[in-house]
């Protein structure tokens, strides 16, 4: 989520190609940088470079989710849950397949 451009972030458009002419794109880029930098390459006060992070930093989180609202997201649509290997030993040790969501190297 942090390479997401801070276009995407709702910043207004004067700021973002302000921030441009610094190779500040990315919300990596903006929250890598101290407050005193913000000030000098936006040209914000104190109080609004801290709101301008505030609205970057909550742009690039992904949405929080509880462990039970990712098992009762998985209860409903169980074929969702896992990507079946085609390898039927293999999806039944792994109870129905790779589980979906996490990453998993595979090579044969």
């Amino acid at each position: 989520m942090a390479a997401k451009k801070l276009r995407r972030a709702k910043l207004s458009q004067e700021l973002c190609e302000r921030l441009s002419r610094y190779q500040i794109t990315t919300c990596q880029d903006f929250l890598c940088l101290s407050l005193l930098e913000l000030m000098k390459v936006t040209g914000e006060s104190y109080r609004n470079v801290q709101k301008l992070l505030r609205k970057v930093s909550l742009a690039c989180a992904p949405k929080m989710q509880t462990a039970y609202e990712m098992k009762v997201r998985r209860s409903v649509n169980p074929s969702a849950a896992f990507l079946p290997t085609s390898l039927h030993s293999l999806d039944k040790v792994l109870h129905g397949g790779i589980p979906c969501g996490s990453l998993t190297e595979v090579t044969f």
